[in-house]
């Protein structure tokens, strides 16, 4: 509670002196000079100033998107404090972790939404061509988001079809043959009436590292490539000024090559020697030597990857000011993944896992909502909210050609959600959330026949206090509850006591800071919060018969987070600004057993010890800086260190990855509607492993190996940009 206490003093103090920056009294005085812009975000399912809204939110317009390449999550984990999110097992699917809320497989505890849209898989392959905004929203957000944001929520907005013609081309190459073109226009089709949208994105990834399986026909082979053929589409139609439909479309085809992930051999065990399985200690150490795949015994290797995803949002505008909207939601998504999963340069178990993984998931869902005027001293929302999904896995296995049927997880969901604002002076406000849910969970069919069942009743409220200290300078604090329903592990080879989890639960508590000083110039949010969490969903792995290691979901016990977070801007002079970001996340369990550490050590308990998958520190600093050159065209250039520590592999606390930084660079010039870039990614070539998984070394009597995965290198590459 140290760091709590002391993070709480600093912010206060911060807050305290603020004002002495700013107006004090009445209309804000007259500014010159340059200034940061206004950011509205959704974040409250409203648009809201950012610098007005009671939450954590880092928001990123499109053109900085643009400026400063942002291309997926893991771009966005860099530059986010408190967000860690990276590719470490390819475009497979997301691992968001928040405030130090992690989990290693199944369902992550951040959700992401696309036009409030919930998307039940991977965001790594979104083409990004008519986002508008991206929203990284910290802190549980079960009351207004419902389902799976136990630590926050990620959404992208897109921009709405235009009424006046529009276009964009952009075309990249770089090194190791990746290219990427770029095709959108928007404009109107019947005048004041119906506009529409479309965009194509063809992109491929040579990769850069090679199979080195001495003997093996595969061997030289490269792995780690990428492609993608997407198009979306957009449709917005408004028969009045006060009703309008917006319906959206998209489909992307992914085939990658195989995931760099890489098997450290259980003969580096350094630790536990007595046991029979042996550990690893410290930080894991592999890199591209230790490729040794059999591509050809599982077709190749590779994911291929189908994705659809529709949505209406229809919207009606009454005269007194309230809103009607609703929003409705299909995905469906068919994934192959053909992988050596022993990741030796021997058929180990006879070539049991030699397989192809399949995973098809299909979701429905629709929400309603209406809004009162905000502009009133008491304001509100209220909604009804529906989710239906469905998600079968199978495994076939190549040496036995057989087909293992895992049956299908379905999942209902039903909600009430409501947001009570009321101002009690003309500086202080305090706002009450509730969400009021049901979820059926079911598991059938499948080779074993499942027929299983369960269902989680839920109320998750948030309160918000906020005090408007000036015009420029507002203090917060909030209390919010979030909830993860249980589930079930869809593996027929697991044992009855392995196939279902329970729910977890959060409480979290919240203070922080937003102000825009010395003129509006320098932007500088902070704050500290404290999380008290039950019932942790994490992964367990055990050894199967024949086939090898399944791992499943159990609940692991208690722990607390405490952290801090800060982000700032500085617009130094009109064309030259700095920014920067901190985030400290401590996790602490405080209650919680561990079968494996007991076979270890002769103890379970893993009191005092930090959840896996969560750096405690991250940090970056950037600029952008622009010019003047000739005919009225000018240079610019934006750059970016990013630095997150250590992350364990599992509660343990025995084998983790190193702390890694990553500088990115752009280099341009612009004319009107032209620019051209020239960029680098990973300047400094860090090639340590992204991410580390407790596996198995099926080629060692079964004994432990850990898997880590290696990001691309360095890459420079040039852009050619045109906007009409």
């Amino acid at each position: 509670m140290r760091t709590t206490a002391l993070t709480t003093t600093a912010i206060i103090a911060l807050a305290m002196s603020a004002p002495a920056q700013a107006q004090d009294q009445g209309e804000p005085a007259a500014r010159s000079g340059p200034q940061l812009e206004v950011i509205t975000i959704t974040a409250r399912k409203t648009e809201e100033n950012l610098q007005e809204v009671p939450i954590a939110v880092s928001a990123y317009t499109a053109a900085e998107i643009q400026r400063r390449g942002i291309r997926n999550a893991q771009d966005l984990s860099s530059i986010t404090p408190g967000l860690n999110v990276e590719q470490d097992q390819g475009r497979r699917f997301d691992r968001p972790v928040i405030r130090g809320q992690s989990n290693v497989l199944g369902v992550p505890n951040a959700a992401s939404f696309i036009d409030g849209v919930y998307i039940p898989d991977s965001l790594f392959a979104t083409e990004l061509a008519f986002v508008d905004q991206i929203e990284v929203i910290k802190g549980p957000q079960s009351a207004l988001y419902g389902r799976q944001t136990f630590s926050g929520a990620i959404s992208y907005t897109t921009r709405e079809p235009s009424d006046v013609f529009e276009g964009q081309l952009r075309i990249t190459a770089a090194e190791h043959d990746e290219y990427n073109f770029l095709g959108a226009v928007s404009g109107p089709i019947v005048d004041g009436v119906l506009s529409g949208q479309i965009a194509v994105n063809a992109y491929t990834y040579g990769g850069e590292y090679t199979n080195n399986a001495v003997g093996d026909p595969s061997f030289g082979r490269t792995i780690g490539n990428e492609e993608t053929l997407g198009i979306s589409a957009g449709l917005r139609f408004t028969p009045s000024d006060n009703l309008s439909f917006t319906l959206r479309a998209t489909h992307a085809e992914n085939d990658d090559g195989h995931e760099v992930m890489v098997l450290q051999r259980a003969s580096n065990n350094n630790c536990f020697l007595n046991t029979t399985s042996r550990y690893y200690c410290g930080a894991i150490d592999v890199g591209p030597e230790d490729i040794t795949l059999n591509l050809d015994s599982v077709g190749g290797g590779g994911v291929s990857r189908e994705t659809t995803r529709i949505s209406l949002i229809s919207e009606y505008d009454f005269e007194n000011g309230f809103t009607l909207t609703a929003i409705s939601g299909y995905n469906n998504s068919y994934e192959s993944r053909k992988a050596d999963l022993d990741f030796l340069p021997i058929a180990a178990l006879g070539g049991a896992l030699h397989a192809d993984d399949r995973i098809d998931i299909e979701s429905f869902s629709q929400e309603i909502r209406i809004a009162s005027p905000v502009d009133r001293r008491f304001s509100w929302l209220a909604g009804l909210y529906y989710y239906n999904g469905d998600t079968w896995n199978g495994r076939y296995r190549f040496s036995s050609d057989t087909l293992q049927d895992n049956g299908v997880v379905g999942v209902t969901n039903y909600a009430a959600f409501a947001l009570a604002r009321f101002d009690f002076t003309d500086r202080l406000t305090g706002t009450a959330e509730v969400r009021i849910a049901e979820e059926e969970l079911t598991l059938q069919g499948g080779a074993s026949n499942f027929d299983l069942s369960a269902t989680y009743r839920s109320t998750n409220p948030r309160f918000t206090l906020a005090y408007q200290a000036d015009d420029f300078t507002m203090l917060y604090a909030s209390a919010a509850r979030g909830n993860k329903p249980g589930g079930f592990n869809a593996d027929v080879r697991l044992a009855p006591d392995q196939l279902s989890y329970g729910e977890e639960t959060a409480w979290s508590y919240e203070v922080g800071v937003k102000s825009d000083l010395f003129d509006q110039r320098l932007r500088l949010n902070a704050a500290a919060y404290f999380i008290d969490w039950t019932g942790q969903q994490l992964t367990q792995s055990t050894l199967v018969g024949v086939g090898g290691s399944a791992s499943f979901i159990r609940n692991v016990g208690e722990l607390e987070v405490r952290g801090i977070e800060l982000e700032g801007e500085f617009q130094v002079t009109e064309n030259w600004r700095l920014r920067g970001t901190y985030s400290y996340a401590e996790s602490e369990y405080t209650s919680a057993f561990d079968p494996d550490t007991n076979t270890l050590t002769g103890n379970g308990d893993i009191s005092g010890n930090t959840a896996p998958n969560a750096p405690r520190t991250q940090f970056s600093v950037g600029t952008y800086i622009w010019w003047p050159m000739f005919n009225e065209s000018r240079g610019f250039f934006d750059a970016t260190y990013a630095y997150r520590g250590r992350k364990f592999a599992q509660v343990s606390n025995l084998a983790w990855v190193d702390g890694r930084d990553v500088a990115n660079a752009q280099l341009g010039w612009e004319l009107n509607q032209h620019r051209v870039i020239l960029f680098g990614r990973n300047l400094f070539d860090n090639i340590e492993p992204l991410g580390v998984t407790r596996y198995v070394d099926f080629g060692d009597s079964n004994r432990r190996g850990f898997l880590g995965t290696l990001p691309r290198g360095r890459q420079f590459g040039i852009t050619y940009e045109m906007t009409f």
